[in-house]
């Protein structure tokens, strides 16, 4: 291998260009009765590094699923990635909250004495009631956006408050009809139902030419559709049970005895 020569200076934080520009953020949407264990694990990556390419900006969480959610979220996250808590934008979200009085969720810490508590410095950002415009529309913000939604129906008006462009979704759900109805009814092109960030290759040439197709590949079921005259391209785990079939033997081995059809003492050979 060829050497490398040494240098004090570290590389660019994040060196991905994630820090000057939203790259392909997406919306998490969590229905009722969704499995938050398995649907937190996107949000909580981002809380932690949200300079990333397909970072959650915004989420939308059932009302029966709220209480669970801030729970979950509160145990689960951890403080920011050193760089970012040193970041201008990581500042300028802090005013912001500030100015607007903004609700927020994250890591709390207590006064000397132990009466009131406030956000810890170097906290994760979730704020209830606004949207990314009020914080960032061109860059990363560092902060993201929480929503509350009561039934289907409801929610386009709640996703319509963000104007960002998200590039996909992810909806967790226990139903697959639920999850289903989410997705017709919100305008996105690429949908992951109880999963995310699933690679598009098997499917990507026919969304690209607007044919309706299915491919199960990656224990993923793949389904481009076409509805309202729009493509879009729906990912679920598809749990694959295949064994191979037993081929009936055709000849007998002579180390085994030859085999013995009983019908009301009828035999296939000779007992005496």
């Amino acid at each position: 291998m060829p050497r490398v020569p040494y240098t004090w200076r570290q590389p660019d934080f994040p060196g991905d260009g994630s820090d000057l520009a939203w790259l392909q953020p997406t919306m998490l949407i969590i229905c009722h009765r969704g499995n938050l264990d398995k649907s937190l694990e996107p949000l909580l990556r981002t809380l932690k590094q949200p300079f990333a390419p397909r970072t959650v900006a915004a989420v939308c969480v059932h009302e029966t699923m709220r209480l669970a959610f801030e729970e979950k979220v509160c145990q689960e996250m951890e403080m920011l990635h050193s760089k970012v808590q040193g970041h201008e934008y990581y500042a300028q979200a802090l005013r912001m909250i500030g100015c607007l009085r903004a609700e927020t969720l994250g890591l709390q810490q207590s006064d000397k004495i132990g009466f009131r508590s406030k956000l810890a410095n170097g906290s994760p950002l979730l704020v209830r009631g606004f949207d990314q415009s009020f914080f960032s529309m061109s860059h990363p913000s560092t902060v993201v956006t929480l929503h509350i939604f009561r039934h289907a129906f409801e929610l386009p008006k709640v996703v319509a408050r963000e104007r960002l462009r998200f590039a996909s979704v992810a909806i967790w759900g226990a139903k697959m009809c639920d999850t289903y109805e989410v997705a017709l009814q919100l305008r996105f092109s690429t949908v992951f139902i109880n999963c995310h960030g699933i690679s598009m290759e098997p499917i990507e040439k026919y969304f690209v030419a607007r044919q309706p197709h299915v491919v199960m590949a990656n224990h993923h079921h793949f389904e481009v559709l076409i509805y309202n005259n729009r493509a879009l391209v729906i990912v679920y785990p598809a749990k694959v049970e295949w064994h191979p079939s037993i081929k009936p033997r055709t000849t007998l081995s002579y180390r085994e005895p030859p085999l013995m059809l009983k019908a009301k003492n009828v035999f296939l050979f000779d007992k005496s």
